[in-house]
């Protein structure tokens, strides 16, 4: 081979843009090569913990009363489905603008954060500072002091309301907040850590949609399962049965049952079984013990012999006490 036929490329352009795009179609999943979702198990987790829903739900419906009565601005907070992803792709994915607030919620006890897109903050402002009617402008630059202060604030109204909305399922304790307009303090985490993520939309009619995401270290959250499935329910004991039930044990032992003692067993062919006739005399052998049963189960074990005159068993054991 040559120098020049080394350097040239396998595919063209054209051909690299075609593959891209068949894959985006999922056109490889033919039945020999598939695509794979890697985070499909803790998604499947994600799903059984029931309760969530509920508490994410919830939260979001106290986090817009919140919003309203701190900043007087009129908005809708809507609880969007929780997923799964590993850090590096959530820090691939972060908008060039934002405000990230990192705290550690007991009993998790790993970090949390909370990302606040730049676009989010800008709006707030914006609402917050009489700019209602004014299209708030397109920043490019990193997230103003001003922003961050009301960042700061709106993460703190986000986990005041998560703590009263999960308390009946996982008490929270809150811990301080660090606050950061940059990802750095996140690209620390190794990449493949994996969060569960919860999505809070923040929209006011056609005006504003943007998005803030409370990422939780999904290995803390999955230690805490117990709590995010539904509890079992205890029935109590009806008040009848407290009266019924003393009377049964009571009246139990004098129930009369039909018991069997068996002192030998032998063994005999179909053949002679079918040749037995009324008077044949089969002989056993006098035992050493004997077993006494109720309804085929055997309930005690004893010594074959005599008592007063008569064959009698005197008892070895008790099946129930030897177990």
């Amino acid at each position: 081979m040559s120098d020049e036929s080394d350097n040239d490329p396998i595919l063209t352009d054209e051909e690299i843009e075609a593959l891209v795009e068949h894959a985006e179609d999922g056109g490889f999943d033919d039945g020999e090569f598939r695509i794979h979702d890697f985070g499909a198990g803790e998604s499947l987790t994600l799903s059984k913990w029931v309760e969530l829903e509920g508490l994410h739900r919830n939260h979001a419906e106290a986090l817009q009363k919140a919003v309203a009565t701190a900043f007087d601005i009129e908005l809708s907070v809507e609880a969007q489905p929780s997923t799964y992803a590993v850090a590096g792709d959530l820090l691939t994915g972060f908008p060039n603008r934002l405000c990230l607030v990192s705290t550690r919620i007991g009993p998790f006890e790993d970090e949390c954060h909370l990302l606040i897109s730049g676009e989010s903050l800008t709006f707030l402002v914006n609402q917050y500072f009489g700019g209602a009617s004014v299209t708030p402008p397109k920043l490019t630059t990193k997230v103003t002091p001003s922003e961050q202060r009301l960042g700061e604030r709106v993460a703190r109204e986000f986990l005041r309301t998560m703590a009263e909305i999960w308390v009946d399922r996982l008490p929270l304790q809150m811990g301080d907040l660090y606050v950061d307009v940059t990802p750095d303090r996140f690209s620390l985490i190794p990449s493949d850590t994996g969060f569960a993520v919860f999505n809070f939309d923040l929209v006011l009619g056609d005006e504003h949609n943007s998005t803030i995401k409370l990422l939780v270290p999904f290995d803390e959250l999955e230690r805490q399962s117990e709590a995010l499935i539904p509890r079992k329910k205890v029935v109590p004991l009806s008040s009848e049965s407290a009266t019924w039930e003393p009377q049964l044990r009571a009246t139990l032992p004098d129930v009369s049952v039909e018991v069997c003692g068996s002192i030998d067993a032998i063994e005999t062919t179909i053949k002679s079984l079918l040749a037995m006739k009324v008077g044949m005399t089969i002989p056993i052998e006098e035992p050493d013990a004997m077993s006494l049963r109720l309804n085929d189960r055997v309930v005690a074990r004893g010594r074959y012999g005599a008592y007063e005159g008569l064959k009698a068993m005197q008892f070895t054991g008790f099946k129930e006490r030897e177990a």
